[in-house]
Parts: C-alpha cells; sequence; structure tokens
C-alpha cells in the first residue's frame, strides 16, 4: 500500500487526491450516497496524532452543538481516518502566504472569524485554551525569540483579553470560497479558546505578505471589536513562531527574502505593542 492508502471500511469510493502534507493525505469521494472528503493521518508524530484527535472531537461537537455557521457532516472517525461532508466551494489560495486575493474574499474571512468568535461551544474539548499562551511566551523569552523586558506587558495584555472560540489556523487553504462569495472554513483541529483578536492577528500575518495594506485592514476590524490591545499583543507571539517555524527552509533566495520580510514584522509589532502600552 502506498503512502496515501487509506484503512477505511469499504463504504467510501475513493475519488481525486485534493492535498497531500507530511502529516495528512487528503482525497475526495463518496460515502453511502454523499460527497465527502477523507483525511488520512500519515504522521506518527505525537502533536500531529493530538491534533487530529482533537478536530474528530470537535466535529462529534459540532454534531450535537451545531454552531450558527455551516460545518461538515461528519460520516466516520477512526484511528487515523475522518470522513466529512465535502462542502460547496474551493480554498482561495492554497499557499500559507497566498498573493494578494481579492478584497472581497478578505472581508468574507473577516466575516467568517467574527461568527466564530461569536460563538459559545458547549463545556469540552472546544471550551478550553487551545494553547498555552503564557508558556509559549516564557518559552519563547528564554529561546531568545522574544526580549525578556517585554515579557511582562506580553503576558498581562493577553491575560486580559477576554477568551473567545477561535480556528487557530485561520490559512486561506483552510477556508472554503462559495460562488456567491461566502467564506467558510474547516479543518479545526486548532479549534478552541484564543485571547480575542487571536485569529485576526494570524490572518493579517499570512495575508500581508502580499498585501501590504491588510494588516491595516485586520487591525481596523479588531479595533472595531473591541480587541485592538490583545490584537496587537497576539501580532508578537504569532510572528515569532512562524520564524520558528522557517528557520530551517532559508536556503534560497526566496526564503532569505521571507526570512527578513518576518524580521521586519516582528521588529515592526514589537515597536506597535510598546507604543501602545505607554499610550495606552
Amino acid at each position: 500500500m502506498g503512502d496515501d492508502a487509506f484503512d477505511v471500511p469499504p463504504d467510501l469510493e475513493r475519488g481525486e487526491l485534493l492535498r497531500r502534507t507530511g502529516k495528512a493525505v487528503i482525497v475526495a469521494g463518496r460515502w453511502r450516497g454523499h460527497d465527502v472528503v477523507a483525511k488520512r493521518l500519515s504522521s506518527t508524530d505525537r502533536h500531529w496524532v493530538r491534533r487530529f484527535a482533537h478536530e474528530v472531537a470537535a466535529y462529534r461537537v459540532f454534531a450535537v452543538w451545531p454552531p450558527p455557521w455551516r460545518v461538515p457532516r461528519l460520516h466516520y472517525a477512526g484511528r487515523t481516518v475522518l470522513v466529512i461532508e465535502r462542502l460547496p466551494g474551493e480554498p482561495p489560495h492554497a499557499d500559507r502566504y497566498p498573493p494578494r486575493l481579492g478584497a472581497s474574499t478578505v472581508t468574507g474571512m473577516f466575516t467568517a472569524l467574527a461568527g466564530l468568535a461569536a460563538w459559545r461551544p458547549p463545556a469540552g474539548p472546544l471550551r478550553v485554551a487551545a494553547t498555552d499562551w503564557p508558556g509559549r511566551i516564557r518559552r519563547y523569552v528564554a529561546d531568545g525569540d522574544l526580549p525578556g523586558e517585554d515579557q511582562r506587558m506580553l503576558l498581562a495584555t493577553v491575560a486580559a483579553a477576554p477568551a473567545v472560540f477561535g480556528h487557530g489556523d485561520p490559512l486561506a487553504s483552510n477556508a472554503l470560497l462559495t460562488d456567491d462569495g461566502a467564506v467558510t472554513f474547516i479543518d479545526f483541529e486548532f479549534a478552541g479558546l484564543y485571547p480575542a483578536g487571536a485569529d485576526l492577528a494570524l490572518l493579517g500575518i499570512l495575508l500581508g505578505r502580499h498585501d501590504a495594506g491588510v494588516e491595516q485592514r485586520c487591525a481596523s476590524v479588531a479595533e472595531a471589536a473591541g480587541c485592538l490591545d490583545s490584537y496587537r499583543a497576539m501580532r508578537v507571539p504569532w510572528l515569532a513562531r512562524e520564524l520558528r517555524l522557517y528557520e530551517s527552509l532559508f536556503d534560497t533566495a526566496d526564503d532569505r527574502e521571507h526570512r527578513e520580510w518576518l524580521e521586519e514584522q516582528a521588529a515592526s509589532a514589537m515597536t506597535t505593542f510598546r507604543r501602545m502600552m505607554r499610550h495606552g
């Protein structure tokens, strides 16, 4: 069996390969007369095993406590295989840092994230902190990825932020854009409670690589939602994480350029956060 093989009941009729990553293989197909997407976990890394189990748990929560936006119906869940409804629409782009997206698509992503933040999940796996942000910030400081003199302010601002439901990984590849221009997010392996504005802060980084104005749009949305302080604070550890994720990929000129951009963004985010704290 190849690395894209699926160990599932025969009810799944496999179709086209949709995506292959270092952690999973995703295919389209049919399940008992329904159009579906099947995801097979191919990594044995403990982190991705836990994330896969969390995603399964999320779909089980949605099945008994439906949120006010459309989510895929869960058809089957095994230890390494997930089969869900295939919703209409296509991802706006497959890249982590996509080229400039249309203004209406970006607005649709804002609207979708606002819908997530307004939802209050039931007690259980989606109503707990998705990430130990205080622990992560302290670790980044200890590792030299964040300046120690800002740790106290970052921790205080993040701790003071309201905790809201968030996606945690709002990539363009994790969104679906329908023919009528609406956007919905899928892939809930990082879903849970986040400091208000966290999803917007990460979205502004991902889309801002090739659209210089999108970060200000994100900041304006955060300000209108009353969470500009935590939005500014969350840009700092998100950018530190992006630098850590990419530190082994800077072998080409393009990668060096990307690293330089991330470093510039990280410095700017820290300056903006410090200014906000001085004048707040």
